[in-house]
């Protein structure tokens, strides 16, 4: 029992720290873009580069899982993570912002299919509440990635700041090694062709990819909609987008109920839409409900689909496929919002039009998901899970 609390603890540190550096990245860029004298594209192309690499990388980290084994690879992704965030804070500074940032997403991205696996591997008998605690993590890791930073930027700079979440990263990588069981199974084969297939995965990775559009367009840009305020201010609409949309979802990690398998995506959705087209419409007097509105929409669809792979899949080698897909193929659509925000916002020289991707983006998670109860219930793993 002891270890099981300590295995379950260290995935919720793991995923917390596979968040917190990529969602310490937006509030940033500000500083950044004045620092390094970037135009509004090359700004946000920094967020596009980092959700594009997460796409890319995902189905080289399934594999790559069955070579050198799942726990030895999650490992390695979390040294190569305090690396990389390192090397953001290095000159030439504009080569390691861009290169920084794709290569410490690079790690995250390796890293997360086979968390799939092992948290099907660890815990047979509770993956619904094991795989609630993993998006936890993540959730709590955009929390105060995106809400911590720009207090701690003011601080001490956001070079410095980068520093501090390193640190972090790093600690959570020593205990993992310490503590965490002695695993040297690989992962099992990835049988890739049944997967693409499977017509639920593709059902998952557009919710996955519509809800990612959504949140990293909105989270990149709202930081220009509001010039001239506070960092308390900024931070506070950040607790508005991350933290207050999730203190109801957070239950949902003590709970055995399959909510992925029966989530209102489509009020969700509605949430999104409403949330983005009250920004896009520049109402900024009410920026706090909208950004709410925006974060909990996305983030109970977030929620469920990263519970969906373990809870669909069969074995852990189905586990880890359907999460490679569905991070390939949600990342790497998504990647479009914010680099097509910063082109138009360039191309009209107006912030606010920066959230048509998102309010499109939220229209197509509510399209999506007024089919997905049908399709998803047809798990062929109990429920009882």
């Amino acid at each position: 029992m002891r270890r099981t609390a300590i295995s379950l603890g260290l995935v919720w540190l793991t995923a917390f720290n596979l968040r917190v550096i990529l969602f310490a990245i937006p509030p940033t860029l500000p500083a950044i873009r004045s620092e390094l004298g970037l135009s509004f594209a090359a700004t946000g192309s920094i967020t596009s580069l980092a959700v594009f690499t997460l796409g890319v990388a995902s189905i080289p980290g399934a594999l790559l899982a069955t070579r050198y084994g799942a726990r030895r690879l999650v490992a390695l992704c979390g040294a190569g993570l305090v690396i990389f965030t390192v090397a953001l804070t290095l000159p030439p500074g504009i080569f390691w912002v861009f290169a920084g940032s794709s290569l410490l997403t690079l790690s995250i991205a390796v890293a997360q299919p086979p968390l799939a696996v092992l948290i099907r591997r660890w815990f047979p008998t509770t993956i619904t509440r094991a795989s609630n605690l993993y998006g936890n993590g993540l959730l709590m890791g955009n929390v105060l990635g995106a809400s911590l930073s720009p207090y701690i930027t003011r601080a001490i700079g956001w070079r410095a700041m980068f520093l501090v979440w390193a640190g972090v990263a790093g600690i959570g990588v020593l205990l993992w090694v310490r503590l965490t069981p002695r695993d040297r199974m690989a992962a099992p084969p990835v049988h890739l062709g049944t997967v693409l297939r499977d017509p639920r995965v593709w059902q998952v990775a557009a919710l996955f990819t519509f809800q990612n559009l959504v949140y990293y367009t909105v989270a990149t840009w709202i930081p220009f909609l509001l010039p001239g305020r506070s960092a308390d201010y900024l931070a506070t609409t950040f607790l508005f987008l991350n933290f207050f949309p999730i203190v109801p979802l957070l239950a949902l990690s003590f709970v055995r109920w399959p909510y992925a398998l029966s989530t209102p995506y489509v009020v969700a959705g509605a949430l999104a839409i409403i949330g983005s087209l009250g920004l896009l419409l520049d109402l900024t007097d009410l920026i706090w409900p909208l950004v709410f509105m925006v974060g909990l929409g996305s983030g109970a669809a977030f929620v469920a689909s990263i519970a969906l792979p373990p809870l669909m899949a069969a074995d852990e080698s189905e586990a880890s496929t359907y999460s490679a897909v569905m991070y390939t193929a949600g990342y790497l659509l998504a990647f479009v919002g914010p680099l097509s925000a910063g082109a138009l916002v360039d191309a009209t020289g107006s912030i606010r039009v920066a959230f048509w991707p998102p309010v499109l983006g939220a229209a197509g998670m509510a399209l999506v998901g007024s089919l997905a109860p049908r399709m998803l219930s047809r798990s062929r793993l109990a429920v009882s899970k």
